[in-house]
């Protein structure tokens, strides 16, 4: 993929990281603790519904995918940073969902995501109990989050504990009701909650989506955003193809399964670096950063071949075994801000709970063929 704003880029000033970049409130830990309460909650009542533990975000899953990441060769001095400073050819495990934490039919709207697990990657650990070899990208088919920082995420929390306790039925008769209010004449326009907007989003493809980190991380010397961008042929057909409504509960896992048993997908994976702290802040993961003033540029290539993409043992594996962490990783990928860091105790929270009620022994793996066919 030719990145015609990558000469162009190379002359902006990019904002170099530096530790003192982030500005942690002085109860921030106090309200990580409450929020981690809070889902612990939504986990137990998740377990006594399905007599079995699942993710508080992203619980279902539409494919599970075998890949390689493929770091770009001659990139300029700005975008090797990191794990893509050098060419080279990385196994990958990628996990397609839905963020909600209860599993519902594919005919309800919602954010679509995308979790990358990088593997073989070296470099010093964020954590310092972490002894692997992996680095984790989770993104979602938005450019920003619903709230701009912690204190907004719990105060959103009451509304997304009802929201999960609604059923299907109900939640497609919120999204007509949102996707009407859109359409409305500014003048008229109902203000609708951002966590609800994204019920009203259209229902689409998702190997035809762009997929985005949503927050701030560190990029080597400098912050960056990163997303996943469709480039082959087949992947670029799907963005915008709407999944017809009343085609079953599992239409997204069946349409990605279909696909991959004939067809392969490539996607370019892009950076956005920070040039400006006001239009690009790093505590307010509210706002989407301006492309006009930071392009996002290529940086490597997810290649992903034809597979059986939704085996009872992968999807197993991938939902019982398997854990996605922002902050597993190394240090010159750190997340930033307000909202990534309450996803350090969130995940791991979460990641425990699902473990333990399972009966399932958590495995990061080092190997991709630990991953099954």
């Amino acid at each position: 993929m030719t990145d015609r704003t990558t000469t162009a880029a190379t002359t902006r000033n990019y904002v170099p990281y530096s530790d003192d970049l982030e500005q942690i409130g002085p109860r921030e830990e106090e309200q990580i603790e409450n929020v981690v309460a809070t889902l612990r909650k939504n986990n137990e009542w998740a377990f006594k519904k399905h007599n079995h533990a699942i993710r508080d975000a992203h619980a279902k899953s539409h494919g599970v995918l075998r890949g390689e990441l493929v770091t770009s060769a001659d990139l300029p001095e700005h975008l090797r940073q990191g794990l893509f400073a050098a060419p080279a050819t990385y196994p990958v495990i990628a996990r397609l969902s839905s963020t909600a934490g209860a599993i519902r039919s594919d005919n309800v709207r919602g954010v679509r995501a995308m979790a990358i697990k990088v593997l073989g990657v070296t470099g010093t650990r964020l954590l310092p109990e972490d002894h692997g070899t992996s680095q984790d990208f989770l993104l979602v088919n938005s450019p920003s989050f619903p709230s701009a920082d912690i204190r907004h995420y719990r105060r959103s929390m009451p509304l997304a504990w009802l929201l999960a306790r609604t059923p299907d039925s109900a939640m497609n008769v919120v999204s007509a009701v949102l996707r009407g209010a859109s359409k409305m004449p500014g003048p008229v326009r109902i203000p609708v909650p951002t966590v609800l907007s994204l019920f009203a989003r259209p229902n689409t493809h998702v190997l035809g989506e762009i997929y985005y980190t949503a927050a701030p991380l560190r990029f080597g010397k400098y912050i960056a955003q990163i997303r996943v961008a469709p480039l082959s042929d087949g992947a670029k057909a799907l963005t915008g193809q709407l999944v017809p409504s009343g085609t079953g509960d599992n239409v997204h896992r069946d349409t990605v399964v279909d696909f991959f048993r004939t067809n392969t997908a490539s996607y370019a994976v892009q950076a956005q670096l920070c040039t400006d702290l006001r239009t690009m802040p790093i505590e307010n993961a509210k706002v989407a950063w301006p492309q006009n003033e930071s392009p996002f540029q290529t940086v490597a290539t997810l290649n992903f071949p034809l597979q059986n993409a939704y085996s009872p043992a992968r999807s197993a594996y991938a939902d019982d075994v398997l854990a996605f962490n922002p902050w597993n990783g190394i240090t010159a990928h750190k997340p930033l801000g307000s909202i990534n860091r309450l996803k350090i105790k969130t995940y791991q929270a979460s990641s425990d709970f699902r473990h333990k009620m399972n009966k399932v022994e958590f495995s990061e793996p080092i190997n991709i063929s630990e991953l099954p066919d």
